[in-house]
């Protein structure tokens, strides 16, 4: 039985945040911290530098009030495609999974909306190891506070 799987899931932003939401991404990911305190809580270049493949960021965030690390390898940057991924290499995530990458996207829909799409590929140590589901919410809702914060919009 194969153990690995995949999870996707899209939230609506406004059109106006889709470019700022990528950026952070891609080369400001500190700033999530800004927008969504109550999931990550730092977010630290080990090697390399932000928005360039092939560097280290390690990554402070919960999950259920749980203070959590990932050390993540930044794999691919395309700023035509709005697209982001990254790949653990070490940390907590490890713990239940031989394998987890993330891929970030912003689509454009129409003048006034974009779709921000995350997809989870891993492949899990054992049968009962937990879907990240919890971490999928997590990142969705942080594109929403991220949009909320570029608008001024305060929780």
């Amino acid at each position: 039985m194969s153990l690995k799987r995949k999870l996707e899931g899209e939230v609506e932003i406004r059109a106006g945040a889709g470019d700022v939401y990528h950026e952070i991404y891609e080369s400001r990911p500190h700033h999530v911290s800004h927008a969504a305190p109550h999931f990550v809580e730092s977010c630290d270049v080990v090697e390399g530098e932000f928005g360039k493949p092939g560097s280290i960021i390690l990554w402070k965030y919960k999950t259920g009030g749980k203070p959590l690390v990932a050390k993540i390898l930044v794999e691919e940057i395309d700023k035509e495609k709005k697209l982001v991924k990254h790949k653990c290499i070490e940390g907590d995530m490890l713990d239940d999974y031989k394998t987890i990458s993330g891929t970030g996207q912003v689509i454009p829909k129409d003048s006034v909306t974009s779709i921000v799409r995350w997809t989870l590929e891993y492949e899990k140590l054992h049968p009962g190891a937990p879907e990240p589901t919890a971490l999928l919410d997590h990142m969705l809702n942080a594109a929403k506070d991220i949009d909320d914060h570029h608008h001024g919009i305060k929780k």
